[in-house]
């Protein structure tokens, strides 16, 4: 491939690269001296995360530098592993997790631990001599059904950030109905309803309720991602080992995992993306892709029509790899001319069908007094730093490993003239050093406008495919290098070590067991007694009354009253969350108390504006108890407490 002439841009990549492992080590200084200055010492504590591995890229890297290494993959296959043998091990060891779901209410570390070597496994089938790319690819794809299957089923609900259950509700309507949601039950999502008619079908083809149905069908779209993102980077990388890598990586970061299991409408739109991407990288035998770009059309209404603001977030993510593509690479998967489209498109079907969000969007982000002052996130709390770095173990490794993965490749593009190369590297390892401010912790992540108002976070999910494939580049020439400098065995048992310590903290701090230890003892799921509980409120309370409860409770009861709830036999009721145990003795109708819940940790009370943790301590039992006494108990379980 004929190396392309970048001039200007060309040189500056020239000066990045070369103090690259200087760059690193001076912003980590940097870093730690505005946290000192600004008096937040915590967050320099946080910013361990990034310094140490930082620090050890930097080392490595700038070794790597002077040494002249090549792409040949077959140089890496230096593991005998018997395809039979890791096959049948890979079966022992999937069979053994699914068992250990079975011993205990919850995941248990056993769980955990069995889930690693399965990934540890993989990681060293796709090293070894006898490594299939099919076959790989299956067992990614059945472990993560496994990581998904393992909540979502596993719980009597798994609600996440709790938005699965408005959405549940919405699908509902749609499978009694036939229609989309009325505009008066959800003014937002009766311009965007596809997520809403995709559930109720899930429930129609498989002839299940739909909660399962939903689970199970999500869960496999989830999954099947992994096979569309091998097949764009092997046709960008003509790499397989880099590629399974990267969906090595992919599947067990902890953002991937946590949306895995919190599959809603944004997640979707994701899914979309994912096929968009395949679609746009996809050529036939004589290099065209116009019919893949029309079906990419097909998937971009999709995305359009199934949640309101991933369309914009995936323009600017596309934009940008447009950008370094046309700085980097002489081909030209990222079109223009589609990109204008999509953004037509979309902004199109937003003012003229769906001006209600956006008033409401625009409403919402031109408050100037939204930005008079740099707010800090109510959860980035002095004394929680130290927990914060326990659960975000996993950033540590990936960085170390990513850092090394872009440096290698934007060096390894400077030096093209005298070396054979594949240019898309280049331009993948250039997307991730200009998007990586968006996936580590970083000072963006700390502010309320950056995270909640303009929700950055939800960057970090369509950009971690490409992460992913940044730390599988950094794994991929760290043992390439490590290689050329002694036993290609003990390289490989400590690469296997950090991978198995990145696979360990994502899985554990990804899934809503560890926060009852780390960060919020509140549950992500409710357990069959508390779903007993609230079935028994929908089956013996009259329509339309009142109820008061802790705040995912309320957001289990938000059937609301609109035009077709009579006609589809659906209750409703008018929920509330408790304002705090003063106000209880206050309240007309019925009273929900998750005691076990509060008991084990708390439960969430306050407003529409915020909530609070009230927990067992300092006599808050007592207060709770005293505040119940005029109510009489009409219903009781191990997990709800109904009062009138």
């Amino acid at each position: 491939m004929p190396d392309k002439n970048i001039g200007t841009i060309h040189k500056l990549l020239r000066v990045i690269t070369t103090i690259f492992p200087l760059l690193i080590v001076a912003m980590v200084a940097v870093g730690i001296a505005i946290a000192y200055f600004i008096n937040r010492p915590d967050f320099a504590i946080r910013g361990l995360l990034v310094a140490v591995p930082a620090i050890f890229s930097a080392i490595f890297l700038s070794k790597m530098y002077r040494k002249d290494m090549g792409h040949d993959e077959s140089l890496l296959k230096g593991i005998s592993l018997s395809q039979r043998t890791s096959v049948l091990t890979f079966v022992v060891l999937y069979i053994l997790s699914i068992m250990f779901l079975f011993l205990d209410t919850t995941r248990t570390i056993y769980y955990f631990a069995t889930v690693t070597l399965i990934y540890v496994l993989i990681l060293n089938q796709i090293f070894s001599r006898s490594s299939s790319p099919s076959i790989i690819l299956t067992e990614l794809f059945l472990s993560s059904l496994n990581l998904i299957y393992s909540v979502t089923l596993k719980y009597a609900l798994y609600f996440g950030g709790t938005d699965i259950m408005s959405h549940l509700f919405l699908s509902q309507v749609t499978y009694l109905s036939g229609h989309v949601a009325p505009a008066d039950l959800s003014p937002f999502y009766a311009s965007f309803p596809l997520f809403h008619i995709l559930n109720s079908e899930f429930s129609h083809l498989l002839g299940m309720e739909l909660q399962t149905a939903y689970f199970i069908g999500s869960g496999f779209i989830y999954s099947v991602l992994i096979i569309f993102i091998y097949y764009f980077l092997i046709k960008t990388t003509n790499n397989s080992t880099l590629s399974l890598l990267s969906c090595l990586v992919y599947s067990v970061s902890s953002t991937v995992i946590y949306y895995s299991m919190y599959m809603i409408t944004r997640t979707i739109a994701y899914a979309g993306f994912i096929i968009i991407l395949y679609l746009l990288y996809k050529r036939d035998s004589n290099n065209r892709g116009f019919a893949y770009q029309g079906l990419a059309i097909l998937v971009s209404i999709f995305v359009v029509l199934v949640h309101q603001v991933s369309a914009a977030q995936i323009v600017i993510i596309m934009f940008l790899l447009l950008v370094c593509e046309r700085i980097l690479s002489n081909e030209k998967y990222v079109n223009g001319t589609y990109l204008a489209f999509f953004t037509s498109l979309f902004m199109g079907y937003w003012f003229y069908f769906a001006n209600v969000f956006v008033e409401e969007l625009l409403q919402g982000r031109t408050n100037i007094q939204l930005y008079e002052e740099f707010q800090i996130k109510e959860t980035v709390q002095v004394g929680l730093e130290w927990i914060y770095v326990v659960q975000h173990l996993d950033t540590s490794v990936f960085l170390f490993f990513a850092l090394i993965g872009i440096g290698y490749i934007l060096w390894d593009r400077i030096k093209a003239s005298r070396r054979n190369y594949v240019d898309y590297l280049s331009v993948y390892a250039l997307f991730c050093l200009s998007t990586l401010v968006l996936y580590i912790p970083t000072p963006l992540q700390t502010l309320w406008q950056t995270m909640t108002l303009f929700r950055f976070d939800r960057f970090m999910l369509l950009i971690a495919p490409f992460m992913a494939f940044a730390m599988a580049a950094g794994i991929y020439f760290l043992f390439t290098y490590l290689s050329h400098n002694g036993k290609k065995p003990a390289w490989m048992v400590m690469i296997s070590a950090l991978v198995a310590l990145f696979v360990l903290a994502s899985v554990v701090y990804s899934g809503p067991e560890s926060k009852a230890y780390l960060s919020d003892p509140v549950r992500e799921y409710f357990t069959p007694d508390e779903i007993k509980g609230f079935n028994y409120f929908i089956g013996h309370v009259d329509s339309g009354s009142e109820l008061h409860s802790d705040y995912n409770v309320n957001r289990f009861f938000i059937q609301e009253n609109f035009s077709t709830s009579k006609e589809l036999g659906l209750p409703f009721f008018n929920s509330h969350i408790i304002a705090n145990t003063g106000e209880i003795p206050t309240y007309y109708g019925y009273v929900m108390v998750r005691q076990k819940q509060f008991s084990n940790g708390g439960i969430y009370f306050g407003g529409s504006s915020s909530n609070f943790l009230f927990n067992p301590e300092e006599g808050n039992d007592v207060a709770l108890y005293n505040s119940l006494l005029k109510y009489n108990k009409i219903y009781s379980n191990s997990g709800v407490d109904l009062y009138y």
